[in-house]
């Protein structure tokens, strides 16, 4: 799969743009919100054009997510990220519910190795085992090269994932270089061009294949995404970084 583009993509795109909107098969998806620093302090997430979610995000001193408050409508879920350094080393989430119930959830994040990251997954406060295992090795350049999934319960469910790359910049990494630390697993700093997942045995499960369209600056205009099953199309807004924004 090669992607098209009305213009070759550069990896650091000439103009700076903010990304302000991202709408999926034509209906809103995501909303971002920066402040005068050009920071994103809030996203308003869509499920079938209703506003679902809405997150604000709180930095500490040295720029990093200290935590994110996200309302539902039945719930508030407060995630607290801890670092040691640069490095993110806990992400908890308490979730409290309108009915008076509650729930817990952890990550812990681990570097083994250079370009290794193991994100282990707990559903318990108290958990001494992680219920899944999840190991991302990343290549010189900062894209995710092969991702690993371990189920404690469940070995046969054991799979991994490999990733290519078109040139231009993932939407997702434009929204972590504004709020670092915050994404739930590591993202790439390019666009995929495509996606393959594996049982362990290394029979293929599933594969995406991403169709990238860019503008005439370089950055993501339209991203259409395709499996055997289903296809799915994302669409970006943009706006200049010295304009006003939200």
């Amino acid at each position: 799969m090669v992607s098209c583009r009305k213009d070759s993509p550069s990896a650091n795109p000439p103009v700076e743009k903010l990304l302000q909107k991202v709408y999926k098969d034509g209906v809103l998806y995501l909303d971002i919100f920066y402040d005068d620093k050009y920071t994103i302090h809030r996203i308003d997430y869509y499920r079938n054009g209703e506003k679902f979610r809405q997150s604000n995000i709180s930095l500490n001193e040295s720029g990093r997510v200290k935590e994110v408050v996200s309302n539902f409508d039945h719930y508030t879920a407060i995630r607290a990220l801890t670092y040691d350094g640069e490095r993110k080393v806990l992400d908890e989430t308490t979730s409290d519910f309108d009915d008076g119930r509650s729930s817990y959830f952890k990550r812990i994040w681990k570097y083994p190795a250079k370009n290794v990251i193991e994100d282990h997954v707990y559903f318990t406060e108290d958990s001494e085992d992680a219920s899944y295992v999840y190991t991302f090795m990343f290549t010189e350049t900062g894209n995710l090269e092969r991702k690993e999934q371990k189920v404690a319960s469940l070995p046969i469910q054991d799979s991994y994932e490999i990733y290519q790359y078109d040139t231009g910049l993932s939407y997702e990494h434009m929204i972590e270089s504004n709020i670092p630390g915050y994404f739930e697993s590591p993202v790439s700093k390019n666009q995929p061009l495509n996606a393959k997942v594996y049982k362990k045995s290394g029979e293929l499960v599933s594969e995406i294949r991403y169709r990238n369209t860019y503008d005439k600056d370089g950055y993501l205009e339209v991203s259409l995404q395709q499996s055997d099953e289903w296809q799915e199309e994302y669409r970006f807004r943009y706006s200049l970084k010295d304009s006003k924004n939200n």
